[in-house]
């Protein structure tokens, strides 16, 4: 154990969402760090929810969209130094329009789209870069 301590943290969810030649992701405020983050959409896994159930809820609540399609690239543990948490990445394509779910009350997010080349150095959180990182070499 690390004198630091050690977080139980749920399974959670990373989403590479493809929508023509452009990237969705969103910026928002991490109590963490010192200024808004850009990020791929993310979130935890729900008590009793799928990984692929939580992929769909987290498109729709963060980014108010959906996907026709769903690839399962591969998954990592974030930070297994000091956290239980492993992220399963997909990648969302077919992207439609979807109703907002409910965000979570602490959730500030404004949606981005950026080109794919040229995204990974803008990317803010290792979760993030590690998720894209994987989705470029599988691709």
């Amino acid at each position: 154990m690390s004198r630091y301590g050690f977080v139980a943290h749920p399974e959670s969810v990373t989403l590479v969402v493809i929508d023509g030649d452009e990237l969705v992701l969103v910026r928002q405020s991490r109590p963490g760090a010192l200024e808004p983050t850009l990020e791929l959409p993310a979130g935890a896994v729900e008590q009793g929810e799928l990984p692929e159930q939580a992929a769909a809820r987290e498109l729709a609540e963060e980014c108010a969209l959906g996907a026709g399609s769903w690839r399962h690239i591969g998954g990592f543990w974030v930070v297994p130094s000091y956290s239980t948490e492993f992220t399963h990445v997909y990648e969302a394509s077919g992207i439609v329009p979807a109703a907002q779910g409910t965000p979570d009350a602490d959730e500030d997010i404004e949606v981005v789209r950026r080109p794919v080349a040229g995204t990974l150095e803008l990317l803010s959180d290792a979760g993030s870069i590690a998720a894209l990182a994987l989705w470029q070499a599988g691709r």
